[in-house]
């Protein structure tokens, strides 16, 4: 598995990934908005030329990386995918000098949960009803 940038004909597969891991329905115009904000935080995790995970970020206006959507389709998960695109990411936003970052996790999803706090991330607080199907949310950050 190798971890490289997005490019465009990636679409279908993250929008399926999407679908599946994360459990939302987004419009290809908004994978096209992430790669044009910030080429260097939307990675893939190539398995012999097919996507299976995606992380997507974008630099907030206030200097700071926000993780946006980051999924390992159900069958390639813990093997090291994910940990190898957080941490193409954690050196991208390093060289980049930023100093912190945010992302929102489902409370019910604990892997993710334990995954994100094994990279330093705390929970910073709770967002009620943060997803479209209602479901409420953390909102965790790392500080670099």
């Amino acid at each position: 598995m190798r971890i490289r940038p997005f490019v465009p004909n990636d679409i279908p597969a993250v929008a399926s990934i999407v679908r599946e891991a994360l459990r939302e329905n987004y419009p290809t115009s908004l994978y096209l908005d992430i790669h044009r904000w910030w080429r260097d935080g939307f990675l893939v995790a190539d398995l012999d030329g097919h996507p299976v995970g995606f992380l997507a970020s974008v630099i907030t206006a206030d200097g700071q990386a926000r993780i946006l959507m980051f999924a390992v389709t159900s069958g390639f998960r813990r093997r090291g995918g994910g940990s190898a695109m957080m941490n193409a990411f954690l050196q991208a936003c390093a060289m980049r000098g930023l100093k912190r970052i945010e992302l929102e996790v489902r409370v019910s999803n604990a892997e993710a949960i334990a995954f994100y706090k094994r990279y330093g991330f705390e929970i910073a607080g709770a967002l009620p009803r943060f997803y479209t199907d209602g479901e409420d949310g953390y909102k965790m950050l790392k500080h670099l």
